[in-house]
C-alpha cells in the first residue's frame, strides 16, 4: 500500500476497516429481510434494528470514556471479538433469538453508516498516522476503503450461487462475519504503542478540556439530528422498502447496494479535492443539501429504475460530509481530546439513530411506505442549515491560514 505519507499503524487500520466492513455490507442488506423471513413485521424489525444501534451506542460510550485509560489497542481487540461472538450466534442457529442476540452483542452496521466504537477509536488514531496536510485525504481514503469493502459484501448477497435456499442458506455469510471478527482482533494486535494516548499523571478518567466542550456539545447535537434523520433510511430500511415496493429480491438488492456503495466510495476522492478549494464546512453543506432533496423525491416515483437512479444520484453526494466532518472535528480540538470528542459525537449519533428504525417501521405501518424518505430528507436539510449557521466562522488551523492547505 504505497502511501508514503501514512505510517504503518494507519495502513493496519485501513486493512482492518476492509476486513470489518465486508460483512457489514452483506448484513446491512439481508438483516431486515432475514428478520422478515423469520416472521417479524415492519415495526418489530425496526425495534430489533433499534436495539442493534442502541448496543453500539453503549459500546461507543464505553470506548469514549475508558479507551484512552485502558488502551486503544486493547479496546479495539475486545470489540473485534464481540463481532466474532455475534457471528457465532448467527451461525449457530436460525431461530429468532439468534439475530436479536447478535445485534445486541456485536457491532454490525445496519443503519446509515458506521457509528460504533471502531469508528471512534480509529478516528482518533488516524490523524497521528499522517501529517496535518494529509489529514482530510487520510479520512477520505479510510471511508473509501469502508464503502468499497461494504460494496463487496453487498455484492455477495447478489450472487445467488453463494446463498442456499431458505434462511439456513445465510450460514456461510454468518461464518464469514465470525472470521472477520477474529481476523480483526489479530490485525489490531499488530498496532504499535504509538496509537496510544500519551500518559499523564492525572488519575481521572479521560474527559474533554474546557476549551473543547462547547464545540463538541454543539457538534454532538447537530450530528445527532443528522443521524436521527439518517436512521429513517438506513441500509436495512432501504432494503425493506425496495423489497416491498418493487418486489426486488436479495440478488437484485445486493447488486443495487453494491453499486450504491461504489458510487459513494468514489465521491470521497472528490470530497477531499473540493474541501481543498472551498473548505470543510462548505463541502459538508453544499453537497449534503442536494442529496437530501433527491432522497425526499424517491418515494414519489412509480418506476423502480427511476427510484434506483435517484438513489444512486443521492449516494454520489450524501456521504461527502463524512470524511470532511471527521477531519474538521479532529482539527478543531487538541490531540488529547480526540478520543472523547470522536466518542461523544459518535455516541450522540448512535443514541439518536436508536429511535429512528422503530419510528420508521411505525411510519411505514401507520402512514405510508415512503414516509421515512420524506421525514429523513427534511430533518437532514435542517441539520445542514444549522451546521452552516453555527460553524462556518470556526475554521481549522490550516484553513485560517489558507483554505487550500486543508
Amino acid at each position: 500500500m504505497p502511501f508514503n505519507w501514512m505510517a504503518k499503524d494507519g495502513k493496519v487500520i485501513l486493512i482492518e476497516k476492509a476486513v470489518r466492513t465486508v460483512p457489514y455490507g452483506f448484513l446491512g442488506v439481508l438483516f431486515s429481510v432475514y428478520l422478515s423471513q423469520l416472521g417479524l413485521d415492519a415495526f418489530l424489525i425496526g425495534v430489533v434494528l433499534a436495539l442493534t444501534v442502541a448496543s453500539s451506542a453503549v459500546y461507543t460510550l464505553i470506548a469514549s470514556v475508558f479507551a484512552d485509560r485502558l488502551g486503544r489497542k486493547r479496546t479495539l481487540i475486545f470489540f473485534a471479538l464481540t463481532d466474532a461472538l455475534a457471528g457465532a450466534l448467527l451461525f449457530s442457529s436460525n431461530s429468532l433469538w439468534a439475530p436479536i442476540a447478535a445485534g445486541i452483542v456485536g457491532n454490525m452496521t445496519v443503519g446509515a453508516g458506521e457509528v460504533g466504537p471502531f469508528l471512534t477509536l480509529e478516528q482518533a488514531i488516524l490523524p497521528g498516522a499522517s501529517d496535518g496536510r494529509s489529514r482530510t485525504l487520510g479520512f477520505s481514503i479510510y471511508n473509501l476503503v469502508g464503502y468499497v469493502s461494504s460494496s463487496a459484501g453487498a455484492l455477495v448477497v447478489g450472487l445467488p450461487q453463494y446463498i442456499g435456499s431458505g434462511t439456513g442458506g445465510y450460514r456461510p455469510l454468518f461464518l464469514a462475519y465470525l472470521v472477520s471478527g477474529l481476523l480483526g482482533a489479530y490485525l489490531y494486535s499488530r498496532l504499535s504503542m504509538r496509537v496510544e494516548k500519551e500518559k499523564t499523571s492525572s488519575p481521572n478518567i479521560t474527559v474533554l478540556s474546557e476549551g473543547s466542550k462547547p464545540v463538541v456539545r454543539r457538534m454532538s447535537a447537530l450530528f445527532a439530528l443528522d443521524s436521527f434523520g439518517g436512521g429513517f433510511v438506513g441500509v436495512s430500511i432501504l432494503s425493506y422498502y425496495f423489497y416491498e415496493r418493487y418486489s426486488l429480491q436479495l440478488g437484485s438488492l445486493g447488486l443495487l447496494f453494491a453499486g450504491a456503495q461504489i458510487v459513494t466510495a468514489i465521491s470521497f476522492l472528490f470530497a477531499e479535492r473540493i474541501a481543498r478549494q472551498i473548505g470543510l464546512i462548505k463541502t459538508m453543506v453544499y453537497t449534503h443539501i442536494p442529496s437530501n432533496l433527491l432522497l425526499a423525491v424517491i418515494p414519489f416515483v412509480s418506476s423502480a429504475s427511476i427510484a434506483v437512479s435517484l438513489l444512486l444520484a443521492r449516494q454520489s453526494l450524501s456521504q461527502m460530509d463524512v470524511p470532511t466532518r471527521q477531519s474538521y472535528l479532529m482539527s478543531v480540538v487538541p490531540e488529547a481530546d480526540r478520543t472523547p470528542a470522536a466518542g461523544f459525537t459518535n455516541v450522540s449519533r448512535s443514541i439518536a439513530q436508536t429511535f429512528s428504525p422503530s419510528l420508521a417501521g411505525y411510519a411505514i405501518v401507520t402512514l405510508w411506505l415512503g414516509s421515512p424518505f420524506v421525514i429523513a430528507g427534511g430533518l437532514k436539510v435542517a441539520y445542514d442549515l444549522s451546521l452552516y449557521k453555527i460553524f462556518h466562522r470556526l475554521k481549522p488551523p490550516q484553513e485560517s491560514k489558507a483554505v487550500g492547505q486543508s
